[in-house]
């Protein structure tokens, strides 16, 4: 029984895999529009601590409440159509669904792979723990990012940005990206999808000539 559960995960999780990377492609790709957007709306703002960014984007020592309070009044003060601002869009489609997407999607994608090395090559020593680990940190990837999307979404809803959930929030940022960079296959194919996808182009103003 336990033979026939090793076989078919061995031909299985190579195409969970496979489709599992089509569909994190993908929510980057569609998400990419938006996030351009956002950048560019904030691209050149000071706040009290230096540049503003999304949260995600402030790292490798995190982000506090008040840096998060001048992207959120920023945001909502850009119009993005249809009655909305760029602090709605944040929200929906950035956060949810799209990143949400993204991140169970490469979570999936990197586990069932290490996890088919794991059961393919059967490797002895190290590298059996190597294996293991890079499958661990795909899965604490996936739950630190979706958590985090979830608590950014809150923190940039219509509640009071609290510091308690900051902390936490930013916390979380950084172990997604530590996680990611250790599952090693999920920092790869990030890597590769933010080098491949297209950027939206903005026309520069030019400021007016001197009279």
């Amino acid at each position: 029984m336990l033979t026939c559960l090793v076989d078919a995960l061995r031909y299985s999780l190579p195409a969970i895999s496979f489709v599992a990377l089509v569909i994190g492609g993908i929510a980057y790709v569609t998400n990419q529009p938006y996030r351009d957007e956002i950048d560019h709306a904030l691209k050149g703002l000071k706040g009290l601590k230096g540049d503003v960014k999304v949260p995600e984007r402030m790292l490798p020592w995190g982000y506090d409440a008040g840096q998060l309070r001048e992207v959120k009044e920023k945001l909502r003060s850009e119009p993005a159509g249809d009655r909305q601002t760029l602090l709605d869009v944040y929200v929906s489609p950035v956060l949810y669904w799209n990143d949400i997407v993204f991140a169970v999607a490469i979570a999936v994608f990197s586990a069932s792979l290490w996890l088919w090395a794991l059961l393919q090559f059967e490797p002895a020593g190290l590298v059996k723990w190597l294996v293991i680990f890079f499958a661990a940190c795909s899965v604490v990837y996936g739950i630190a990012d979706v958590a985090e999307d979830v608590m950014l979404a809150r923190l940039f809803g219509p509640y009071p940005v609290a510091d308690r959930e900051v902390r936490l929030a930013s916390a979380l940022t950084q172990a997604k990206m530590g996680s990611m960079a250790f599952s090693v296959a999920g920092g790869l194919a990030f890597s590769v999808l933010s080098l491949l996808t297209p950027h939206k182009t903005f026309e520069r103003v030019n400021s007016p000539a001197p009279s």
